[in-house]
């Protein structure tokens, strides 16, 4: 069989001189004849074009772009079944929070020589079951106002509001429209939160929102989710734990609650509540989310 290497690119990310010069390096080391440049071009492709490549049985996929870009690709391989694809993240994005979290930085040697001796990494995935749809996700998956910020995050995009600006701002915006619903959370089997709730977090790795700490100490690869409850906070109690969410540190307020475990179901009583993951909005209301260990292969750097 002929090696392949596919490298699916966000072709609505610039790419930095860098960047290229890597893509170039990594082709001409591994054969420009067994590589395939690919963009994506809606929303979605970069699933088709992992399950695709997935089911060839490519030797190979670079994946790159921000968290959404992983998100499609760990999608694809999923779905394709053939989830020993070995996966190389390359952020270039605009949070960028897996790799924050993870510690890989884009450095081109560090690639290069990781691709000579191929060291791998299995990560965990998180599944997230709601209305007959599936969608798993690598970083971190919320309902209620993050659901609506990535929303309102989507919209500013498409008006040409970019960059790390776009996130305060939708974050702002979103504070002075949502509406908390009311919320029971069954972890593992047993109930640990019902009232009015702000967000949700289910966290296989820490940090999501360019930055934001939501589960200090959340591991990709320990075979269990972070659940973070923001239950009635208010706009001023943001504000006061900004700089905590940006260090890293536990959050103690008496309407919030962290936890640990491997399923997780969340029922929504009365109220809207969007749902998001990695940065893609997916739907609103009930749903089950579970921990599939170890499922994902990815190039260590």
């Amino acid at each position: 069989m002929i090696s392949k290497t596919i490298f699916i690119i966000n072709s609505k990310r610039s790419q930095s001189i860098e960047l290229k010069s890597f893509i170039s390096d990594a082709m001409y080391y591994l054969g420009h004849h067994s590589c395939e440049v690919l963009y994506t071009d809606y929303e979605g492709h970069a699933i088709e074009l992992a399950k695709k490549y997935s089911l060839e049985g490519v030797d190979l996929i670079f994946s790159i772009g921000g968290d959404g870009t992983f998100n499609e690709v760990i999608n694809g391989i999923i779905l394709s079944g053939k989830t020993n694809t070995p996966v190389c993240l390359i952020p270039n994005g605009t949070g960028n929070d897996f790799c924050r979290a993870q510690n890989f930085c884009f450095d081109k040697e560090r690639i290069l020589t990781a691709l000579k001796y191929r060291t791998y990494l299995f990560y965990d995935v998180g599944k997230v079951s709601q209305n007959n749809k599936v969608r798993y996700f690598l970083n971190v998956m919320d309902i209620g106002f993050g659901g609506l910020a990535t929303h309102i995050l989507d919209q500013q995009r498409r008006k040409g509001l970019t960059g790390g600006l776009s996130y305060s701002i939708a974050i702002l915006r979103t504070f002075f429209t949502f509406k908390k619903p009311n919320v029971s959370l069954i972890l593992d089997h047993k109930e640990v939160y019902s009232g009015k709730m702000m967000m949700v977090a289910i966290a296989n790795s820490s940090t999501f929102g360019n930055g934001l700490v939501i589960f200090p100490g959340a591991k990709a690869n320990d075979g269990k989710l972070g659940l973070t409850v923001l239950g009635d906070v208010t706009f001023w109690d943001y504000l006061i734990n900004l700089r905590n969410l940006k260090r890293g540190t536990k959050i103690k307020h008496k309407s919030m609650m962290y936890s640990e475990g491997k399923s997780i179901h969340i029922r929504i009583n009365k109220g809207y509540a969007p749902i998001e993951m990695d940065g893609e909005v997916f739907g609103d209301g009930d749903c089950d989310i579970e921990i599939l260990p170890g499922v994902i292969k990815v190039l260590k750097y």
